[in-house]
């Protein structure tokens, strides 16, 4: 598994995007305010120091972990089919969002 070999043997930082149009109506766990605010993808940055609790094994369409909105855990689930882009590397990959002073 890819993320597993990056995150955890390699230590490397990830950064995914997850399409919203492809939940197909299944709660993810994603504050609405975070969904409103990418419609058309949901940038995320996975730090292999943070505490993800990142589970690929228990269903394997879906990729569940433990992300942060504002300070607030949520523990999302995120299917497979929504996963638009996996990039290695903190700097592999440029949100627009980061150049802007509010995020959700």
């Amino acid at each position: 598994m890819v993320l597993r070999s990056l995150l955890f043997d390699g230590q490397q930082p990830c950064k995914i995007v997850v399409d919203p149009r492809r939940f197909d109506g299944e709660d993810t766990g994603f504050p609405d305010r975070v969904i409103e605010a990418y419609p058309e993808g949901i940038p995320l940055d996975l730090d292999p120091t943070w505490p993800l609790e990142l589970d690929l094994d228990s269903d394997p369409g879906t990729l569940a972990l433990n992300l942060s909105f504002s300070g607030r855990v949520c523990r999302c689930h995120i299917p497979w089919a929504a996963v638009a882009m996996i990039a290695a590397g903190m700097g592999s990959a440029s949100w627009a969002h980061e150049s802007e002073d509010s995020q959700p």
